[in-house]
């Protein structure tokens, strides 16, 4: 029976875990620069540091607008019993938990190396949000903290030289129908807050014109 304990899958999962508590989207693609790369991996690190015992977490890495989930777990951990409770109650085992943890943050940090992999990627800012839109048509995201990590920058851009937005500006603006484009109640997390970024969105809003885009940014920062 101890050995069958040890070895036995457990159910992290509270009971009223009807469905993920953090959602995390990642978009690596978007990190061009050693600078959004720290933002990114501080970001991450502190909002690991919220996760408590039994929280569902999903991981969904993007490309271009291919949304792929990459972790879908509650967090290992046994609840806090005095010394008797535990002899008397066996159903979750310290040892496996321990060991279990020890496998999620492995995992966690193979995914973030995998996306930032894909920083040199190149890629259509725009078709980052339609993605992100379509994962979370129809669902519902009331209850859940849903994070966004995307530098919102355009491909190929200095964020300090508005003159390197200008290709990206008329490709997007070519490419997109950007009065379609939508943006689920998310937060983005560390995204670029230089003045060039913040132009280069706002200067595609067409100054109001029905053509441009209609949407904001709810955004967060986490240092």
């Amino acid at each position: 029976l101890l050995n069958f304990n040890v070895n036995a899958a457990q159910n992290y999962c509270t009971k009223e875990d009807v469905q993920s508590k953090f959602i995390i989207h990642i978009y690596g693609e978007s990190y061009q620069n050693d600078d959004d790369k720290r933002l990114f991996l501080r970001g991450l690190d502190k909002l690991q540091s919220k996760f408590t015992r039994g929280d569902k977490i999903r991981i969904v890495n993007h490309t271009g607008a291919q949304a792929t989930t990459k972790l879908d777990k509650c967090l290992p951990g046994c609840p806090k019993k005095g010394m008797i409770g535990s002899l008397l109650n066996s159903e979750c085992s310290e040892q496996v938990a321990k060991k279990d943890m020890v496998l999620f943050k492995r995992k966690y940090i193979k995914i973030i190396k995998n996306a930032l992999a894909k920083s040199s990627n190149e890629y259509n800012v725009i078709d980052h949000l339609v993605g992100l839109d379509n994962f979370h048509r129809g669902r519902n995201i009331g209850k859940q903290k849903v994070f966004v990590f995307h530098s919102l920058l355009p491909y190929a851009v200095d964020p300090n030289d508005n003159n390197s937005y200008n290709e990206n500006f008329v490709k997007v603006s070519q490419s997109n129908k950007l009065s379609e484009v939508n943006v689920p109640n998310v937060i983005f997390v560390n995204p670029n807050r230089s003045k060039a970024t913040l132009k280069f969105w706002d200067d595609l809003k067409y100054d109001g014109h029905e053509d441009g885009l209609n949407i904001s940014f709810n955004t967060e920062i986490i240092d």
